[in-house]
């Protein structure tokens, strides 16, 4: 009897935890340009830089985000009924800086020149790897934050020092695409 009690308050607990996440999630949600993305965010140290162009290239990849985001995650999906990692970095390549990305994350990683994470600036891609065979990919807007198409949640803003990320972080490349 006293199993089923403790069983029955950890389900308990565990139903309270998926709720209150799940009422974040929406919240952060619609707040996420609010919240996650304002330009003064950008670190100091890049902008600092001469010729860099953060404030121009972060506008770009955020109003692409804007139209994009909460677009679900299909694998091989390329459009807004569905799009995967790598061709949402196609997209944001391409509508943002005419730029042509490879298909896939396995060919993307091999472009441009690898930066140290402490050297991100706006439009860096991040590369994970999600399995001994599987990458995934997105894109820095600074203060530590990603754009991407995440499996379960679609095109969204995610945190490098997330549980789940900062175990799975590979590398990071620069890609020399934009004086925007």
């Amino acid at each position: 009897m006293n199993l089923v009690i403790v069983m029955l308050n950890i389900f308990t607990l565990f139903i309270f935890v998926l709720t209150a996440l799940s009422v974040f999630s929406a919240t952060a949600s619609t707040n996420t340009k609010q919240a996650f993305f304002n330009p003064s965010l950008v670190s100091k140290k890049t902008s600092d830089k001469p010729g860099n162009n953060d404030t121009q290239r972060l506008k770009k990849i955020l109003d692409h985000y804007g139209e994009w985001e909460g677009v679900r995650y299909k694998f091989g999906g390329n459009s807004r009924n569905g799009i995967d990692c790598s061709a949402y970095m196609q997209r944001v390549f391409k509508d943002g800086f005419s730029f042509s990305l490879p298909r896939t994350s396995h060919e993307q990683i091999k472009l441009g020149s690898r930066v140290a994470k402490d050297d991100l600036i706006a439009g860096d891609l991040i590369f994970f790897k999600t399995s001994e065979q599987e990458r995934h990919v997105g894109v820095y807007v600074g203060d530590g934050k990603f754009l991407h198409a995440s499996v379960k949640v679609g095109v969204t803003v995610s945190k490098l020092d997330n549980q789940y990320w900062k175990t799975k972080y590979d590398q990071a490349r620069r890609i020399n695409h934009t004086e925007t």
